[in-house]
């Protein structure tokens, strides 16, 4: 059976680029809801906080 030129490009061109890609980035494991219910309360507060008006010309 005769060997597809094509077939052997593509084989060798898919090995070439998963040789110089960067590994997959893993994901993290889904919190549980206790601890999502705390981290987006403390987000929340923490936006609606006043932030202090930096002054405009800090340098002089």
């Amino acid at each position: 059976m005769p060997i597809d030129p094509y077939a052997a490009l593509n084989a060798m061109l898919r090995a070439e680029v998963t040789r110089f890609s960067p590994p997959v980035r893993q994901t993290e494991p889904p919190a549980s809801p206790k601890t999502t219910a705390a981290a987006t309360a403390t987000a929340v507060e923490a936006e609606s906080e006043p932030q202090p008006a930096a002054p405009a010309d800090s340098a002089a």
